[in-house]
């Protein structure tokens, strides 16, 4: 499969894995934004997560309503920056491991 990364993918840091999977999962460009903005931050197993959950929801509700329809959303990028994958899941017991 051929991937053609735009500049606005580039300029979020998107590994060619990542851009497959937020066409694959309908992630838009915006939630990734959000995520790094507002998600909450873990490292874990040499990586840094950024998920939003319920917390995130109430704590930035005045701010961004538009995390309602990003709960469960996760973003883990390498330490350096770069976006390695995005996924869906809202059990956050996963990440405590």
């Amino acid at each position: 499969m051929t991937c053609y990364l735009n500049f606005e993918d580039i300029a979020l840091g998107l590994s060619v894995h990542a851009y497959k999977r937020r066409t694959q999962r309908g992630i838009q460009q915006q939630h990734i934004a959000h995520l790094l903005r507002f998600g909450r931050k873990q490292f874990h197993r040499h990586a840094i997560y950024y998920s939003i959950g319920h917390k995130e929801i109430n704590k930035y509700a005045d701010i961004c309503p538009m995390l309602k329809n990003m709960n469960g959303m996760h973003l883990v990028t390498a330490t350096n920056g770069k976006v390695l994958t995005m996924f869906r899941n809202r059990d956050f017991s996963l990440l405590k491991k």
